[in-house]
């Protein structure tokens, strides 16, 4: 049975831009979590579910969700008011529900609530995945999908099938990429729906590499090339609005980050 967890980050051509000092980074990139609970001052709060069982509720017991196998029926004072269908997912894709809750205004008459989906791709030598959460408003006996969102990803691409390619490559014999995600309230908010902040950190290793290209056909690596180097395209910060229609919208588009977000 599939549980509920906190859904963390997961997964050199010729033409390819040179790595300079400024994007280059030793460490996988990375984003520091989020210590729960965070609030605004309209009173909205983004707080932890625990988990009892398949069942994972607020710290003072008034929601709760419960994992069904086929969706996540969500519960307030032990009464059903709503439910998060989730369709049956492509063979080797998986889903999960997001223990957090985003608890709407002072009246806490409603709730946003979340299901991270995750695409699996397996390479011969490699593999990859990426995850998206999907938030619903869960109000007045139904709950409804209001955002998609990337969460995180990582792959690792490509291989050394010789001791030629190993040699070239330096004994690093994958490309490897990460894009990991903090998501947070914006605690400036003052009045109304709640903000919700989604940072992001993306990078690739050994260097500035893409999917694109054929990294044997690139020059030979030494020590000095393997480091990770940070895609400042990919490394970004978006607030997401709630618009008249409910839905929520980021302040400026999404780079699409396919190298990442695509396994």
């Amino acid at each position: 049975m599939k549980r509920l967890m906190i859904a963390a980050a997961l997964l050199a051509c010729a033409c390819t831009p040179p790595v300079t000092e400024e994007a280059v980074n030793t460490a996988e990139p990375s984003l520091p979590g989020v210590t729960l609970p965070v609030a605004d001052q309209a009173g909205n709060r983004m707080e932890a579910l625990s988990q009892t069982s398949e069942r994972w509720c607020t710290g003072d017991g008034v929601w709760c969700a419960v994992n069904d196998g086929v969706g996540v029926a969500v519960t307030k004072g032990g009464e059903s008011v709503g439910m998060i269908h989730v369709a049956e997912p492509a063979d080797g894709d998986s889903w999960e529900a997001w223990p957090v809750i985003v608890r709407i205004g002072r009246d806490d008459n409603s709730v946003l609530l979340g299901v991270t989906q995750t695409t699996h791709q397996m390479y011969s030598g490699g593999g990859g995945q990426a995850t998206q959460l999907v938030l619903y408003a869960v109000a007045g006996g139904a709950a409804n999908e209001v955002v998609r969102m990337p969460l995180g990803a990582t792959a690792d691409i490509r291989a050394c099938f010789s001791e030629d390619d190993e040699r070239q490559r330096a004994g690093a014999c994958h490309d490897q990429y990460t894009f990991a995600t903090r998501i947070s309230l914006d605690e400036g908010v003052a009045e109304g729906a709640p903000r919700i902040m989604l940072e992001t950190a993306a990078g690739s290793f050994p260097g500035r590499v893409t999917r694109n290209a054929d990294s044997l056909a690139a020059a030979p690596l030494t020590q000095a090339d393997l480091v990770w180097a940070q895609d400042e395209t990919c490394s970004y910060r978006r607030t997401y609005s709630r618009g008249a229609d409910g839905l929520y919208t980021p302040d400026q588009p999404l780079p699409a980050c396919a190298d990442y977000l695509e396994p």
